[in-house]
């Protein structure tokens, strides 16, 4: 870092998840990197403001929510106190530099319900000047009775509004306002430095200011704000406070691995090895694998680590505990020992928990494939950090600090009596947790009646939350940051459910778009998610020739007119004023324009060289050169700018960045007064569709069908286009594409289900080999499915759906729920008892406490996590809670209870078994002493070496 490389290219603003291979991503990519790859030519308007900048881009606009519940924000008090608010807004230093203006330089005034009475109007009634709120009911029925002014009013009502001038009523619960702000027009407004300095300037301003009204509120009202800046500053501030309670989690941790050794060094030695786990994970994962891509899913694999590295260490030292109780000729074959049977227990769980992790990494989901192969790197690097360094740590503090206690400790510390071994091992008694799992919990667990009323109570648990898994549901919109109640979850659910249908209502869009291809990503490295790649054209779009104009006016009809039945499927808007389907399409006003000349479309060279020669003080008498062939785009160049006037067409408005222009060097030519030009080439063109769609409200089995439905729309209609516009494409381009957001909540709950169904098929194998049993690791993997089960079923449960974070947590259930389950039936497999009952006893007394021990350290270090106010955050400290203390309980209760009733005894199911009988051996056999230990042979019987060669030479 020091170095200047960019060791941790962290990305915290946004979880990466877009389908790179999805056409409706790279359409939505292609329509919103349309300008990036060419030079857009602009007509030029006059600037009546006379500052050159008319700051006319509305930008990172406040929106604001005014609610009375049971009361009414109508009457005159509450518009007083609303006019009071919004004047105290825009007053604030500064304001002027940042607020969008208007054409003639002013700043444009807050959309609200008091232009209704400010005089804004008055152009269209003199009854709406009544500032001091005297006619309150009179000025918004006249508003409701007219149609330019209804959609407006709609806007600002709640849905329990009534508006009634005959008796004099004016109530709604609710309203809200908007302060614009901007900058220059398109061209100029994605510079930079000018959109840094308006986000300072509203994240300073009026940060704080508006949370005090969440907080407080205002003269009765209750406040819910959102700005984009203030929203991204709210959210990485949080994001930093919630991210301090990692220090809890490894105080904790450090406090408990400290009262587990007893030993300040070791548990020093230990964090700082899980701690080093993590860079080192990370060095591997960014250099070795060059993955680009740091996200907050990264930051939080630090409470996975924490987890199974204080439980390797547990391991480790109970396993060194355990050989005190051996006699050795010295400390090293101690060790050798410990180091044996603790770094092959170790192994077989962190192989289990990596694969599961690694299986993730297959998603196609940028987020959680990169979160699942970093998992998977420091789960194994943890592991080769713990056995290569863990040992040193205890023999020197064996040799130098085993008897050192702190002296409030001393009380507690069994006492030592003198042994005279090679070893000086003290004689001590085993530790009271292992005392209770080797008696009272094993003779619990094997009870005649105990071990039923156990199975009993696990079938009826798993029963309940086997019910609730099938009830799981996906969730709908996007990803939710904050918890429930805060100010921008509660501003999101008003806006989009409390108030009266509306224009301005934020629904999606359905761009239906020409003159481009799916986006080019080849370029851009695999987990470089902010690379845009480049634009691919359709050179074959080209509308001059006149049955393509007709073509696409008689589409753009055909969307006007469509059936009632068809919409069903497709979601069209009608207009809440004039009863219309809300379609754009910029044809259609462009001909309406050419019908008041006198010109009807389609456009060819004739009508054209006639509206040509009729403006001799636009176009050149001469007229365009024999060859010129763009005149359908001098057409929209002519209707754009009202015949080259300078000022904008008032039909073509918010039509501008539906068309993209660039200079043709053959066709295109100044007009007479040399500040425009004609002849431009058409790049691309879009048709705007405004939806019915708020995502919150579409579940993904019907956003799928209407994904569908417009595929199938498309290509009948592009079927009956002539070839020069015939390949267009539908996409909802916005920036939350909500076509693509629906395929990823479909692959969200595809890939989770994948990644939990191949890790428990993963899970078998390994744990079969790892015990050497077949009827254990089946066992094994049975608790490890049922658990999952009862996980997934936590997450109805605590009133969630599926989504983009409760998929990342489900993808790594299985790497969570195995480690404990892979100890106990390692334990049970490496007894050296015949029958079923003095294996698990064993198994009880050796692993019982390190399972305990390893829950404890990830729950206390999930707990932590309840307290974020990120959603994320606390989602994921609830899961790790629930995952782990669902795995402990079916480890020590269920598995070893199974264990007891049908575990296996002897060589029963043994793969070692299976393999002498592939390969002839008998069950009395014995190992050959000569054959360097590849033979064996029958009890009594001598080993003979075979003869080859000459007979006298081979030895007797």
């Amino acid at each position: 870092m020091m170095s200047g490389q960019n060791v941790f290219p962290t990305v915290f603003d946004v979880v990466p998840m877009a389908l790179a291979d999805d056409d409706q991503f790279l359409r939505g990519l292609a329509w919103q990197a349309r300008d990036a790859n060419f030079t857009r030519y602009e007509h030029s308007f006059q600037d009546l403001s006379g500052k050159g900048d008319t700051r006319a881009d509305r930008r990172h606009p406040i929106y604001l929510v005014y609610e009375k519940p049971g009361g009414n924000v109508l009457s005159r008090e509450s518009l007083q106190a609303i006019k009071e608010l919004e004047d105290d807004l825009i007053s604030k230093p500064g304001y002027e530099d940042y607020c969008q203006l208007d054409i003639t330089g002013n700043c444009v005034k807050p959309r609200s319900i008091i232009r209704f009475f400010d005089g804004s109007f008055v152009p269209i009634s003199p009854v709406f000047n009544d500032p001091n709120f005297d006619n309150i009911a009179r000025v918004l029925d006249t508003a409701n009775n007219i149609p330019l002014l209804m959609g407006i009013l709609h806007a600002h009502l709640g849905r329990d509004a009534n508006i009634d001038s005959v008796t004099d009523v004016a109530s709604s619960t609710i309203t809200r306002s908007v302060i614009p702000f901007g900058l220059p027009l398109e061209g100029i407004s994605d510079d930079d430095e000018m959109n840094a300095n308006l986000t300072n300037y509203i994240t300073s301003t009026y940060y704080s200011h508006l949370k005090r009204f969440f907080e407080d509120g205002y003269k009765g009202f209750s406040i819910y704000y959102f700005s984009e800046p203030i929203a991204v500053k709210a959210i990485n501030d949080q994001v930093l406070k919630d991210l301090i309670l990692v220090t809890g989690s490894f105080v904790f941790i450090f406090i408990f691995v400290w009262i587990q050794t007893q030993s300040l060094w070791i548990a020093g030695f230990s964090v700082i090895a899980i701690t080093a786990s993590f860079f080192g994970a990370n060095l591997f994962y960014r250099y070795v694998l060059d993955f680009r891509l740091f996200g907050i899913l990264h930051v939080l694999a630090i409470f996975i680590v924490l987890g199974i590295g204080a439980d390797d260490v547990f391991v480790f030292m109970d396993t060194w505990r355990a050989t005190a109780f051996e006699d050795y000729p010295g400390l090293e074959y101690r060790l050798s020992d410990t180091y044996r049977r603790a770094s092959m227990t170790m192994l077989v769980t962190s192989l289990t928990t990596a694969a599961a992790f690694f299986v993730t990494g297959a998603s196609p989901l940028l987020g959680t494939k990169t979160f699942g192969i970093f998992s998977g790197t420091l789960v194994i690097i943890n592991y080769l950090d713990v056995i290569m360094f863990l040992p040193s740590v205890v023999v020197i503090h064996h040799n130098f600090w085993h008897d050192c206690t702190w002296c409030c400790c001393r009380p507690c510390r069994q006492h030592l009596s003198e042994s005279s071994d090679a070893l000086d091992r003290p004689v001590i008694k085993k530790n009271a947790i292992v005392r209770f799992f080797m008696g009272p919990y094993f003779k619990f667990v094997t009870h005649k009646i105990c071990k039923w009323c156990i199975i009993a109570v696990f079938v009826a648990v798993l029963t309940v939350f086997t019910y609730f898994a099938a009830t799981l549901e996906t969730h709908k919109g996007p990803m939710q940051v904050f918890k429930e109640g805060t100010n921008f979850v509660i501003y999101r659910d008003k806006a989009t459910s409390a108030f009266m249908p509306s224009p301005y209502d934020e629904t999606h869009h359905v761009f239906i778009v020409w003159g481009l291809q799916n986006q080019d990503l080849s370029r851009c490295h695999p987990t470089d998610h902010r690379c845009t790649g480049d634009t691919a054209w359709d050179n074959s779009f080209d509308l001059n020739p006149p049955p393509s104009q007709k073509a696409l006016l008689e589409f753009c009809q055909r969307l006007r007119n469509i059936s009632d039945e068809e919409n069903r499927d497709l979601y069209i808007q009608r207009d809440v004023v004039t009863g219309e389907l809300d379609v754009k399409c910029f044809i259609d006003n462009m001909n309406s324009f050419y019908e008041n000349l006198g010109i009807s479309m389609p456009l060819n060279e004739i009508k054209m060289r006639g509206l040509m020669g009729a403006n001799p003080g636009v176009f050149d008498i001469a007229g365009p050169h024999d060859t010129f062939y763009r005149y359908f785009e001098t057409g929209i160049g002519f209707w754009l700018t009202m015949g080259y006037t300078g000022m904008p067409n008032s039909d073509s408005g918010g039509f501008g960045d539906l068309i993209g222009e660039e200079i043709d060097n053959r066709d295109t030519s100044p007009i007479v007064t040399d500040t425009d030009v004609y002849g431009t080439r058409l790049k691309y063109a879009a048709i705007k569709v405004k939806t019915s769609l708020y995502d919150k409200h579409v579940s993904l089995k019907r956003g799928l069908e209407i994904i569908d439905a417009w595929e199938d729309f498309m290509q009948v209609e592009m079927a009956k286009m002539p070839p020069s516009v015939a390949n267009a494409f539908q996409c909802t381009c916005d920036e939350y594409n909500l076509w693509h957001s629906f395929k990823i909540r479909k692959n969200l709950a595809d890939s989770a289900k994948r990644s939990v169904a191949i890790g428990i098929a993963i899970a078998l194998p390994l744990l079969v080999i790892a015990t050497q049993n077949i009827i254990t690791g089946v066992m094994a993997t049975i608790s490890i499915g049922l658990t999952t089960v009862c996980v997934i079923g936590s997450i109805p449960i605590a009133g969630w759906k599926y989504g983009v974070l409760e998929s990342g947590n489900l993808s790594m259930t299985v790497g969570l729920v195995v480690d404990y389950v892979v100890h106990l039936a390692k334990a049970y497999h490496c007894s050296t008892k015949e029958d079923r009952l003095g294996r698990l006893q064993d198994t009880l007394e050796s692993v019982g406490v390190s399972v305990i021990s390893g829950a404890a350290t990830t729950i206390g270090a999930s707990v932590f996590m309840l307290f974020a106010k990120i959603v994320f955050f606390m989602q994921f400290g609830v899961f790790i809670f629930c995952a782990i203390s669902f795995s402990m309980l079916f480890s020590l209760g269920l598995f070893t209870t199974m264990l007891g009733i049908m575990g296996p005894q002897g060589r029963t199911g043994s793969l070692v078994v299976i393999y002498h009988r592939l390969i002839g051996r008998k069950e009395m056999d014995v190992n050959c002493d000569q054959c360097e230990g590849k033979g064996f042979h029958g009890r009594g019987k001598a080993w003979v070496p075979p003869i080859t060669g000459n007979p006298l030479n081979h030895p007797k």
